[in-house]
């Protein structure tokens, strides 16, 4: 692209292209499938070709196309639910409003703003003739929030494998579909909330639940039982010590892995000896920890301390994942905020984790995090806000991303 071509970009994904597509897509509540439903509606009226797919019945995930040159094409990854309104708001929290330049709902940082970035920057370009370098395709799954259900089915549809927690370890991560075509991208663009800064990896999460089972008893004998929330107390013990081995050797740029065990729910009264105590527990993971292996430690050492049955399974696992900083990818995303104005845009690692782990294990695709909004500012909090300035600055970056000519 000329600058004058760069410039004309610049004007059309205006201020006002981003607003009315954040406070869109804010609008269509809480409901997945009325989300999807206004992104095809936004992406049709800005000549964009749209995909819809269900992750599961009546929960769709959508792709949202702008053809480009051959070869693998660049994917932007997106979600479409959003966590509960919750308490504290003043006023509806899925009714947008505009306040002071930032956009104000649920789901405007965590991730509309993002959503409504990619696909202005995408319009633009449709809507001048404008055929990019590569195909463009923003990939927007349901569930990310809880137990990663979108991101599993869309990534399944990639590979032709069904949809699973973990690779199996004699079975690499695909590089390619299973008929022998080569990958679809060369980069993956998450659009969640990074205040613009490129985030290169994150460490990955796993929910596993663990039951103690003992035996119930009459509290005036309680040796008569066996009581599942003191030997639960006793793993908790163990984990904690699990958590203080881990941080001895911390990952040279991601950190520690860790655990936290989040919740405890054991017993039915004070007069019973408790015969059974489930405990919530958080593993953070680095990308080459294998989580099942995670889980036969974490049961070989709660057996250790208690001789009461003890099972554990995971409930939800997300991956982590580190991309190089001298790749393609991390250079092009600094250089497009250099050009909207960025005076020394940075790399950074996450606390956080997200979908982005799915594309990077399994589909080998260079992988990245950026996107308008403060995550730990503004996301998941009452009041939810995202800066209109920051989308459309964003929007911009991306749309010179999805021009650029590197692999």
């Amino acid at each position: 692209m000329t600058a004058a071509d760069l410039e004309q970009d610049r004007a059309s994904t205006d201020v006002q292209t981003v607003e009315q597509i954040t406070r869109a897509l804010i609008d269509a509540g809480p409901d997945e499938s009325a989300v999807v439903a206004e992104i095809c509606r936004i992406a049709e009226s800005l000549g964009l070709q749209t995909v819809v797919t269900d992750a599961s019945p009546g929960r769709p995930n959508v792709e949202v196309v702008l053809p480009g040159g051959p070869g693998p094409g660049l994917l932007f990854l997106g979600h479409s639910d959003v966590v509960p309104a919750g308490e504290g708001w003043t006023g509806d929290p899925f009714r947008s409003r505009v306040h002071d330049g930032r956009i104000v709902g649920r789901g405007a940082c965590d991730m509309k703003g993002g959503l409504a970035a990619v696909l202005a920057a995408m319009g633009s370009l449709a809507r001048r003739g404008v055929v990019p370098a590569r195909t463009v395709t923003l990939a927007c799954v349901v569930d990310e929030e809880d137990t990663g259900l979108g991101i599993r089915a869309w990534v399944s549809d990639q590979t032709g494998r069904p949809p699973a927690f973990t690779v199996d370890d004699d079975q690499p991560p695909a590089f390619t579909v299973d008929d022998g075509r080569p990958p679809a991208f060369t980069g993956c663009v998450v659009a969640e909330p990074t205040a613009g800064t490129v985030i290169v990896g994150c460490r990955g999460a796993a929910n596993i639940v663990l039951t103690v089972t003992g035996r119930s008893a009459h509290a005036g004998r309680p040796e008569n039982g066996r009581s599942a929330v003191v030997a639960a107390a006793r793993v908790v013990g163990e984990i904690a010590g699990l958590h203080a081995e881990l941080a001895t050797v911390p990952h040279p740029v991601l950190g520690a892995a860790s655990w936290n065990v989040g919740r405890i729910d054991g017993g039915t009264g004070p007069s019973i000896v408790a015969g059974r105590c489930r405990l919530e527990i958080d593993r953070r993971v680095l990308p080459d920890d294998d989580v099942d292996t995670v889980v036969e430690d974490l049961l070989r050492r709660a057996r250790l301390v208690t001789d009461l049955d003890v099972d554990a399974y995971v409930e939800m696992e997300m991956p982590g994942f580190l991309t190089e900083e001298s790749s393609p990818l991390v250079e092009s995303a600094l250089a497009a905020l250099r050009s909207e104005g960025a005076p020394d845009p940075s790399t950074a690692v996450w606390t956080a984790s997200c979908d982005g782990g799915f594309v990077a294990r399994d589909l080998g695709v260079s992988t990245i995090v950026l996107g308008p909004g403060d995550l730990e500012a503004q996301a998941h909090q009452p009041d939810e806000s995202v800066d209109l300035l920051e989308v459309a600055r964003l929007s911009r970056a991306y749309a010179r991303l999805m021009t650029e000519q590197r692999p």
